[in-house]
């Protein structure tokens, strides 16, 4: 289920951006190398490596180096690098984390979106921005995560911007990602 959403919301991606797809290289030995580093890794995490390698930090074709506006899809050969700075802004914080976080989506101020899974097994997609090291619930589940990425793309809320960058009509992102993500803060702050 996660990874044939996942593959839709690639195939969503390339109608704006022809390239982007073949951008992201292919996952031949991706999965493996996450299950290396993370024997246990989520579902999500194996749907997304399984499809793909990731963007690179050093890509710079504007219209390929978003996953989402603002945000890349950390490549497997950083995912292990990606991992530690986001424990260190969590440990420099102060934020005792009670289950598992990791990274997903990056950017170049260290800002993640991220994978949460509490101790009770509830898993949810957070916001962690550098510079508060607060984990904001953006996406009720993994599911919500790409059912409501597919839907900013079916709606239009995502399109290119003069200078290639992904962008988004921020008002409609707000009220779609409310819509599906109910019991999620960060659409309603």
């Amino acid at each position: 289920m996660l990874t044939q959403k996942f593959q839709e919301y690639l195939s969503l991606s390339a109608q704006l951006r022809p390239d982007y797809i073949s951008s992201l290289g292919t996952s031949e030995d991706s999965l493996t190398k996450i299950t290396e580093l993370l024997p246990d890794a989520p579902e999500l995490i194996k749907a997304i490596y399984s499809t793909v390698s990731g963007t690179s930090s050093d890509v710079e074709e504007p219209s390929l180096i978003e996953f989402v506006p603002g945000y890349r899809l950390i490549h497997i050969d950083e995912y292990a690098q990606e991992m530690k700075v986001l424990s260190e802004i969590l440990k420099e914080k102060g934020h005792e984390v009670e289950g598992v976080v990791l990274p997903i989506l990056t950017n170049y101020g260290s800002d993640f979106i991220c994978y949460y899974r509490s101790l009770d097994g509830v898993e949810r997609i957070c916001d962690l921005m550098h510079d508060f090291g607060d984990l904001v619930v953006m996406y009720d589940s993994p599911e919500k995560f790409l059912e409501t990425l597919c839907e900013f793309y079916k709606q239009e809320v995502y399109f290119l911007d003069e200078e290639g960058f992904l962008d988004c009509d921020l008002i409609k992102e707000g009220e779609v990602g409310a819509e599906l993500n109910p019991d999620a803060k960060y659409w309603s702050e």
